[in-house]
């Protein structure tokens, strides 16, 4: 006696083919319309000076060099010329100061060129203010000229697959 039974791989075939492919839809808050998704990471960046000291949002809201501690008012994100730091962005404001402001299509002002960052809003860098290389001293805009107070280095403080943007490997 021969049954007649669909192998189960068929069914689910038919299902699609007669169900069309409703059954695989996304949720509406899985879909993107256009907008890149929000990526979470915990790679850390220093924007270190020349003198070797780390940038760092001061307790009242301004730029200053000091030691390198790993905090979070020193931890940077870069996201297509837009500086961030503090999920905020440094923009210029004036002739020669920086603020940190919400995030706008505006604050994708900065431009690496080679060491230094160049403002394409006012054609300025920032700069160390009086060539100083000591704590405390603040940050500004300033014409470029090349010197060793425009000079930076953007770097990473997570591992290998943080700069991969891969989850860690656990066993």
């Amino acid at each position: 006696m021969q049954h007649n039974t669909l192998q189960p791989g068929l069914l689910a075939l038919l299902t699609l083919t007669l169900g069309g492919c409703a059954a695989l839809q996304p949720k509406p808050d899985a879909l993107m319309l256009g907008v890149s998704p929000k990526t979470t990471h915990t790679t850390a960046y220093t924007l270190i000076t020349s003198g070797g000291f780390c940038v760092t949002l001061s307790e009242q809201g301004s730029l200053l060099t000091q030691e390198c501690d790993k905090g979070p008012n020193q931890q940077f994100d870069w996201d297509a010329g837009a500086l961030q730091l503090a999920q905020r962005c440094l923009i210029a404001k004036g002739d020669d100061e920086l603020t940190l402001a919400d995030c706008q299509d505006d604050s994708h002002q900065w431009q690496w060129q080679a060491d230094r960052l160049f403002n394409r809003q006012l054609s300025l860098c920032l700069d160390v203010a009086g060539r100083r290389h000591h704590p405390g001293t603040p940050l500004r805009l300033a014409e470029c000229y090349g010197g060793a107070n425009q000079s930076f280095e953007w770097k990473q403080e997570g591992g290998l697959l943080d700069s991969l943007a891969l989850p860690k490997l656990a066993w």
